[in-house]
């Protein structure tokens, strides 16, 4: 063995001289010579040996025969203590103060040997000390294994049972079939080998087996029943399913669009007299809506009563041109009338009375109720300004907003069922008529119009509906509850339950949603278990022994 370092000679041997020393002082203060005597003690200090005299006090039994009778009767109040209870209580508080020493000595050395320029040397020395000792003990280990393996071959140690056997092959074969990582000394934290072999203490190395199945990405997660039952772990079975969707959504209805009609003049005039004075009136077809003056409608009535006077002077001329062009002037007077949007009945009244009217009616071309009114009583208009705005409600819009991920759902023509609160206990059946092709990017969200009859005008525009839009689309394909996918943004995962009872996180591509269950596109197969119950848990098992292994993997 080699020797120990000689940094700690110096130190040590200061220690030792100080405790000697301490002692000696102890001793010096303290020292007592005790002489037995079968019948009396002589106890000596050392001021009675330097003074030559001694005193010997005698023994209880004999101080008891040297008392006179009658004394001996009396009452002892405070009686003498025994020496040997005096001597020993002094060896307690020897041993005390020895022990005292020895405990701060060793906090002194423990300070000493562990301080910062000092701690790497004491550990090496430590360790050579230990790995010394091992090479010393090699040769005993040898050869107490090659006795043991020759009382094996000598048949003295009975042989292992069958029943053993197969336990030691059966752990074999399991061990073997799983994939060994790396090989790790028992007692030497942090080395690790690719192949088995020795440690440098000399020891087997012990194999590390990796805890990944065949096919996953993580490693399992081993739980007992007591866990499973504790944290309540409920699982369901990946297997083909129907899926169908039944898109729910709140809707506002609003006017149809294209039977909105807006009132204009195709020249200028002066409004005189205002029939439909109010938003929301309702209005029926060609009814009156205003009447207005207009010079260009005076001076094209005359043209027409003139070309009227001519035709009638003239229709019976023996020239057929001049009746033919009398003819096609008075036509030509009354179509302008007609394309100025005169009604027809005050061109046949103007034909009839040969009367020229100042004003001229404005009608509704169909019926509805007034969104806007933009004249009032004696306005001045130009042609092409809007005077009303009428709307027909024979026939209904209702607007929906649904998500990104219901529009796989969703086709032209689908059914769509309608309740309001305005009607409680009915229901109004419509379809599917237009999907808006952009995305709100506010919302994320796609607006969908539906279309509903009205003839009795009981939709009102602005209320809000719920609509279920019923899809016709049905997928068959692996799918599995929405409870068990764990989505953590960047990817989707499940857990997964083998045929042992134990979990691995898996990686899933997910498809269509619907009613509580989500397609799985790839990482799953038919047959497969996934919790559905405190998966959460169980993922984050997982994850930690997936950050443990990279760890480890690093650290080689």
């Amino acid at each position: 063995m080699k020797k120990i370092s000689r940094h700690w000679s110096t130190p040590l041997a200061n220690l030792f001289s100080k405790i000697q020393s301490f002692l000696k002082k102890i001793c010096e203060s303290e020292n007592i010579s005790i002489v037995a005597d079968k019948n009396e003690e002589h106890v000596t200090s050392d001021k009675e040996e330097s003074a030559s005299s001694s005193v010997t006090l005698p023994t209880a039994p004999v101080a008891a025969n040297l008392l006179p009778d009658d004394v001996k009767k009396w009452e002892i109040i405070f009686p003498v203590e025994p020496e040997e209870k005096m001597l020993e209580e002094r060896r307690s508080s020897f041993a005390m103060v020895v022990i005292l020493l020895v405990c701060m000595a060793g906090a002194f050395s423990y300070g000493y040997l562990s301080s910062p320029e000092n701690i790497a040397e004491t550990r090496n020395t430590l360790m050579q000390i230990w790995m010394d000792g091992n090479e010393l003990a090699q040769p005993y280990i040898r050869q107490i294994k090659d006795e043991v393996e020759t009382l094996k071959k000598s048949e003295i140690l009975p042989r292992k049972s069958a029943g053993m056997e197969g336990m030691v092959s059966s752990s074999t074969k399991g061990s073997s079939d799983k994939k060994v990582k790396y090989w790790k000394a028992p007692m030497t934290p942090g080395f690790k080998s690719d192949k088995p072999g020795k440690s440098p203490m000399g020891m087997d190395l012990i194999p590390v087996y990796d805890d990944k199945p065949q096919g996953s990405s993580t490693p399992i997660v081993k739980t007992n029943r007591g866990f499973r039952q504790s944290s309540g772990v409920k699982t369901d079975v990946v297997q083909k399913r129907k899926l169908s969707r039944t898109i729910r959504a709140v809707g506002a209805l609003t006017y149809d669009e294209r039977m909105l009609m807006h009132i204009h003049t195709k020249y200028e005039g002066w409004i005189e007299k205002l029939y439909v004075d109010f938003t929301g009136q309702e209005v029926a077809k060609n009814e009156v809506l205003a009447e207005i003056y207009s010079p260009d409608l005076v001076a094209t009535q005359e043209e027409l009563l003139l070309a009227l006077k001519y035709n009638q002077t003239l229709k019976n001329s023996s020239i057929p041109e001049i009746a033919k062009g009398t003819q096609g002037l008075l036509d030509s007077a009354k179509k302008k009338l007609e394309l100025l949007d005169v009604h027809p009945h005050q061109i046949e009244a103007l034909l009839r009375d040969k009367k020229i009217m100042k004003t001229m009616h404005i009608h509704s071309p169909g019926r509805g109720f007034v969104v806007k009114r933009n004249v009032n009583h004696g306005s001045f208009i130009k042609p092409g300004m809007n005077l009303y705005t009428l709307a027909d409600l024979t026939n209904i819009w209702v607007l929906a907003d649904i998500y990104e991920y219901e529009l796989p759902w969703i086709r032209l023509g689908q059914t769509v069922s309608m309740t309001l609160s305005y009607f409680p206990g009915r229901s109004f059946e419509g379809k599917v008529t237009f999907i808006n092709p952009v995305v709100d990017p506010k919302t994320r969200t796609i607006q969908v119009r539906m279309e509903f009859d009205n003839p009795d005008w009981e939709l009102k525009p602005d209320m809000y509906a719920n609509v279920m839009i019923k899809s016709p689309i049905e997928i068959e394909a692996l799918a599995v509850p929405e409870e068990a996918v764990i989505r953590s943004g960047l990817e989707n995962r499940v857990v997964v339950q083998n045929a042992k009872g134990q979990f691995s996180s898996e990686k899933v591509t997910l498809g269509a949603q619907a009613e509580g269950y989500i397609q799985v596109i790839d990482g799953l197969k038919e047959g497969d278990k996934v919790v559905t119950s405190s998966n959460f848990l169980i993922d984050s098992e997982s994850n930690l022994k997936e950050a443990l292994g990279k760890i480890e993997d690093t650290s080689k």
